[in-house]
Formats: structure tokens, C-alpha cells, sequence
């Protein structure tokens, strides 16, 4: 995506094409153009673009700039770009943040290191430190669904099979320090299982439920801020991160978040432990 100058003066500044995404090129021109974008987040139509009607201030501006040689020209041309370029740039992040998230990952996924995603949750903006590892930390689809759960900050309700991953269980842990609200909901049996992240979890003070009948608690998924839906055939094992053909969709859809919250509730409070039954009825 780029901006287009227009080659000449018009009212207080250069008229400048710009493409915005759904919208063709919008033209603006001078600095009121760019603090129409800046604050609406799109181009507002400034003063006709060069080569069309001129406004009342376009002689006199077109003047000065002769007068003041091309040095002074371009230099003002530079700089109107290089804000408009900002302008352009902070809009399509915007833009892009509006969307929606679709996405889906495919397991196995390659070992790798999120010691960077870790540390910049748990110290934003700070400097990065190089990790002594010696796993790669490149784009994969263990570190995209990290970053979806660093994303929460609210909330996160994890309702697992089988957890026993600690990649993903320090990131679970360092939400939990940084005051998001955990739940989890997870098996009863395969939560005692060698290796199993539940025992960690409890202890640092993230509730967990399990269920108390023969069937398994066999889902798997998680819910963030109540907005994201993650879900999937995925079991959060470091088996089935970086061996198994697994799927997870990850989605931003309020009628598919509500079917799940609404199911997360429901387990939620049935296994709470006072309704759990140590004896019979008759007993």
C-alpha cells in the first residue's frame, strides 16, 4: 500500500492519493487533510486535488513555494509524506484489529521457544533478552496459539482432556500472576497422570474442576475475554503439539463463543465440589 503525491501545491500543502482498503483512493491535500485521517481514522476530502479547481488559498500558497525555490518544496513534500505514511500506517492496523480473528492451526507443530512471547506479556515493552536455548523461535503454530491466549485480559475458561504441556501451561500461569481470571475444567482421571500440569496449576492458585463419573471429560477448548473461541482436537500435551495430526480453529463469532460459554457454565457448575456425592443415598 502506498501514497501518492500529486506532484504540486494545493491550499496548505501537497494533495495525496491514498488507497484504503473496501474504499478506492481517497485524495486529501495539506495538513487539514491529514488531521481529518488522523482523527477518523480515514482521509477527509481536503482542498481539490492538483489539477482540478483550485481553492482561494492555492495561488498564494503556490506562489510562496515558487518564490522559495524547489529546496523548500520538497522538503515540505517530504514531510507531509513521511506523516501521511504514519497516518496510512496506523489506519490499516486499526482496520486490521476491527476484523474479526479467523484462523486455523495444524498440528504437529515443530519444537520451538516462546520464551520472547512470555516475557513480553510479562513485561510489555521491555527489552528483549536472547533466550540460551538453543530451539528456534520462529512462526509456528504452538507460538500463534500462545499468543492467543497471552491475548486474554480478562478472562480465560479452559475446559481439557488432558493437559500436560508446560509451554502452555507457564503461559496459563503467567495470565493467572497478571490478574486474568482462570478457570479450568478438566478430567478426572488423566489429571493425575504422570506429567500432568493440573497438581502446578492448583497450586499456584488457578481453581480446577474435574468430573467425578466413569465417562471422560473429553473436550477441548478455551474461551478468551469471552470473545475467542479456541477449540479443537487438540489434547495440550507436548505429544500431541509436536506429534499428531491435530487441528484447532481459532474464531472471534458471538453466536459460537455463547454455545460454548453457555456449555463451560453448565460443567462448570456440576462439578462443583459440593455437589460431589462420597456416599449413597441410602448410605
Amino acid at each position: 500500500m502506498g501514497i501518492r503525491c500529486m506532484g504540486s501545491v494545493c491550499g496548505d500543502g501537497l494533495a495525496v492519493r491514498v488507497p484504503v482498503p473496501g474504499e478506492g483512493s481517497v485524495f486529501g491535500a495539506g495538513s487539514g487533510a491529514l488531521r481529518g485521517w488522523v482523527g477518523a481514522g480515514i482521509w477527509e476530502p481536503g482542498p481539490a486535488p492538483c489539477g482540478g479547481r483550485s481553492s482561494p488559498r492555492a495561488a498564494p500558497a503556490s506562489a510562496a513555494a515558487a518564490r522559495a525555490g524547489p529546496g523548500r518544496a520538497m522538503r515540505a513534500a517530504g514531510a507531509l509524506a513521511a506523516v501521511a505514511v504514519t497516518a496510512v500506517a496506523m489506519a490499516v492496523a486499526a482496520w486490521r484489529r476491527a476484523r474479526p480473528v479467523r484462523e486455523v492451526l495444524f498440528f504437529p507443530s515443530p519444537p520451538c521457544c516462546i520464551e520472547a512471547l512470555l516475557a513480553e506479556a510479562a513485561e510489555p515493552g521491555a527489552p528483549a533478552r536472547p533466550c540460551p536455548c538453543p530451539l528456534p523461535s520462529g512462526d509456528t503454530a504452538l507460538s500463534r496459539l500462545v499468543r492467543r491466549l497471552l491475548s486474554a485480559r480478562r478472562s480465560l475458561d479452559l475446559c481439557l482432556f488432558s493437559f500436560s504441556c508446560p509451554q502452555l501451561a507457564r503461559a496459563v500461569q503467567l495470565l493467572h500472576r497478571r490478574g486474568v481470571r482462570i478457570r479450568l475444567v478438566t478430567d478426572a482421571q488423566y489429571m493425575g497422570l504422570h506429567g500432568s500440569q493440573i497438581g502446578r496449576l492448583r497450586q499456584a492458585g488457578i481453581q480446577v474442576r474435574h468430573d467425578q463419573h466413569s465417562g471422560y471429560m473429553h473436550h477441548k477448548f478455551a474461551i478468551v475475554d469471552r470473545r475467542m473461541l479456541i477449540t479443537g482436537s487438540l489434547n495440550w500435551t507436548t505429544q500431541a503439539i509436536q506429534s499428531n495430526r491435530e487441528n484447532v480453529l481459532v474464531v472471534e463469532d458471538a453466536e459460537y463463543v455463547k454455545a460454548f460459554q453457555e456449555e463451560f457454565e453448565r460443567i462448570w457448575e456440576e462439578y462443583n465440589p459440593a455437589n460431589y456425592r462420597f456416599f449413597s443415598e441410602r448410605q
